[in-house]
């Protein structure tokens, strides 16, 4: 049956993905839900929720308010909430209801920037789509408002586009890609909106997950700003993590990650073992270019367990909850954890600590 699942929770949808990339830049960011949504994102999809302060509202949308398009009421509410906060801009973040009725955010962003006086980024999740779709729709809008394109000059500086907790190791990992690249500015971890909008001048992008890949080549095609794709790690992670998993490894290693995390890992393997086989899976955005042969997309559930069996894969490095998927298969399971697979079961507090408890055998 399409869809069924027997083993995996549902992973972070697009909704959560949005607000991740927003969640440290100031704004007022309301999910437009009856408030079970915003319930999701906070207490499921946002490590940094309980530690960092950010504004996230529900729209409270009622029936009666989603199917007669009560825009008034949302208007209203938010006019309210702006007089206890000083947000830099709104976001409007979709859920299933406002995709059901065909909310139009074109029409809300001109209304609420008329009223309101400031930006409105009108983000259209549906609630449906993996998280990673949320990223890149809430990266492009962030961009198409802030974006100085007068800025010309360069700067000592490194764009690191596609990291939120949902695609890194921890919460820090901001900071630790701003110590492990020279000049490296995180957007969505620890930036600010004028480095946003100072984009231009960085003398290049680095890409750590598929999510900020369309950004990143909307720069490069527009303003000739190069990008490239690897994913930082201290190099006394990166050994103790290779160290730990090689005596474990077999002849063919299956990765299931986002894409540019787990390239990163296969390259480490081959690195050591050279005549291995690995691949990268995974239910989240596989892009093309980054992709070699045997690379797979996974659509169902199911899917795993039949990439497994049909390639006679020996070792996975994955999620600890996605082992539960793999019934009756006997070859080594490395853990691997990724946020938007098990959110706290398996999180951790800083980077370091993730490459202590990655690697280990379930």
């Amino acid at each position: 049956m399409k869809g069924l699942r027997k083993y995996i929770s549902p992973f972070s949808p697009d909704q959560s993905g949005a607000a991740s990339v927003l969640f440290g830049y100031g704004g007022m960011l309301i999910i437009m839900d009856a408030g079970g949504c915003v319930g999701n994102v906070c207490g499921y999809d946002e490590p940094r929720w309980g530690g960092a302060k950010s504004a996230i509202f529900s729209a409270g949308l009622r029936d009666l308010d989603a199917i007669l398009g009560r825009d008034e009421l949302l208007i209203r509410k938010i006019r309210q909430a702006l007089q206890d906060m000083d947000a830099t801009f709104i976001g409007l973040i979709g859920t299933p209801v406002p995709a059901t009725i065909a909310t139009d955010y074109r029409a809300l962003k001109r209304l609420l920037e008329k009223d309101a006086g400031i930006p409105v980024l009108p983000v259209e999740t549906n609630g449906i789509e993996l998280y990673d779709k949320g990223q890149e729709k809430a990266y492009q809008w962030l961009f198409r408002e802030f974006l100085d394109e007068s800025v010309t000059e360069k700067e000592n500086r490194v764009g690191i586009l596609g990291a939120t907790p949902l695609d890194t190791t921890a919460v820090d990992s901001g900071a630790e890609f701003r110590r492990l690249v020279p000049g490296g500015v995180v957007y969505g971890m620890g930036d600010t909106l004028e480095d946003v909008r100072k984009a231009l001048s960085a003398e290049r992008n680095l890409v750590v997950s598929p999510s900020g890949l369309k950004i990143a080549r909307m720069l490069k095609r527009e303003y000739g700003m190069p990008y490239e794709t690897g994913y930082p790690v201290e190099a006394e992670s990166r050994r103790e993590f290779t160290e730990r998993i090689l005596p474990e490894l077999g002849s063919h290693i299956l990765i299931v990650h986002q894409q540019i995390f787990a390239n990163e890992i296969r390259k480490w393997i081959r690195e050591r073992k050279p005549d291995a086989k690995v691949t990268v899976a995974g239910w989240f955005r596989i892009d093309g270019t980054l992709k070699e042969e045997g690379d797979r997309h996974l659509d169902e559930e199911s899917d795993l367990l039949k990439l497994v069996r049909d390639s006679a894969v020996d070792t996975v490095l994955g999620d600890p909850l996605l082992k539960r998927a793999l019934p009756g298969w006997q070859g080594t399971y490395l853990d691997l954890p990724h946020y938007p697979v098990s959110g706290e079961l398996h999180s951790v507090e800083t980077s370091r600590d993730y490459w202590k408890k990655a690697g280990h055998r379930r």
